[in-house]
């Protein structure tokens, strides 16, 4: 199953918020996202389905490695976009951080790689031979040592 932005978003919230709070809980990631508590635990069911989270009713939620290399994978092709509309188009933090999350839902991988190796070359983050692949930890934390 591909997943919907909106999923995607909640995993994001759900690796942010382990990484911030040490816990993960449905009233966090309702006020981090803005959103119902129903909706979440409807989006909690799905990505337990999909075998990206560990949950019980009124249990601990615990992203599976799945879930969080998804989750990674999410924050690093938000942060590749953000950073091209602010440090090579000039865009405001606050303009490239909302579009940032629109434009990535639709760039394919290749397309993603294609961008962050040309951010990257431009602002002199990685070697000439750099092959950047978003679906390559090692990639993405060599990049994020860079930045």
């Amino acid at each position: 199953m591909e997943l919907s932005n909106s999923l995607e978003e909640y995993l994001k919230a759900m690796y942010i918020l382990k990484n911030t709070k040490n816990e993960i809980k449905v009233t966090d990631i309702a006020n981090k996202l803005n959103k119902s508590k129903a909706s979440v635990n409807n989006a909690i069911n799905i990505l337990k389905n999909e075998k990206l989270i560990n949950y019980e009713p009124y249990g601990e939620i615990e992203l599976t490695k799945e879930g969080e290399k998804i989750a990674q994978k999410v924050i690093e092709a938000n942060d590749i976009v953000k950073l091209f509309l602010m440090e090579i188009i000039g865009a405001t933090s606050e303009d490239a951080e909302n579009e940032a999350k629109a434009i990535k839902t639709v760039l394919s991988d290749n397309t993603l790689n294609k961008l962050a190796r040309y951010t990257n070359k431009i602002l002199g983050i990685t070697g000439k031979e750099c092959n950047y692949d978003i679906n390559n930890e090692n990639c993405i934390k060599c990049v994020q040592k860079k930045r």
